[in-house]
């Protein structure tokens, strides 16, 4: 009867270690699971943000250029949103000239990287543009980076990949 004392503790020793075992691996993936989620939410709340960036830039109305102005101040950060501060009054006065109305549709995002505060962002955005010079149709491939202003992305820096078809601002 010695040996029967030994071997239920060693049992009961042997299952608390599983128990322990399997909370730890539960407890692990609950965390994996969590990251991949909040990874994802991320990468979602980019693409969101660098879609409407790119949409407004080619979605103008020459009649109401103050609303685009005010639309892309409200997702504009540092660096570009200064240049489009400085750069508004002439491009405005270059779209009222020509009676320009433009109009754009997002054709795809591809988020690169999202780490931390910062996120870089690939648009292809398709353009139809109306002016007194005529239509014109076109493809703008751009690239924006994107910091974390609070709880929101704003877009910090846009190229423009493909010169030829020039951003409303």
């Amino acid at each position: 009867m010695n040996k029967r004392p030994g071997v239920t503790a060693f049992l009961a020793v042997l299952l608390v270690a599983a128990l322990a075992f399997t909370t730890t691996l539960a407890i692990i993936e609950t965390h994996r699971a969590h990251q991949a989620k909040s990874t994802a939410n991320t990468r979602s709340d980019v693409a969101k943000a660098a879609a409407a960036l790119a949409t407004l830039l080619f979605t103008y109305d020459y009649h109401d250029l103050a609303k685009t102005q005010q639309q892309l101040e409200a997702l504009s950060a540092g660096g570009f949103a200064q240049r489009e501060s400085s750069q508004s009054d002439a491009v405005q006065e270059q779209l009222r000239k020509a009676q320009a109305v433009g109009s754009a549709n997002v054709k795809e995002v591809t988020v690169s990287d999202a780490s931390g505060s910062r996120a870089t962002a690939f648009v292809i955005v398709a353009t139809h543009v109306t002016s007194t010079q005529g239509k014109a149709d076109g493809i703008a491939y751009l690239l924006l980076d994107l910091q974390l202003v609070g709880k929101f992305w704003k877009v910090d820096d846009v190229q423009n990949l493909n010169p030829s078809a020039q951003p409303s601002s």
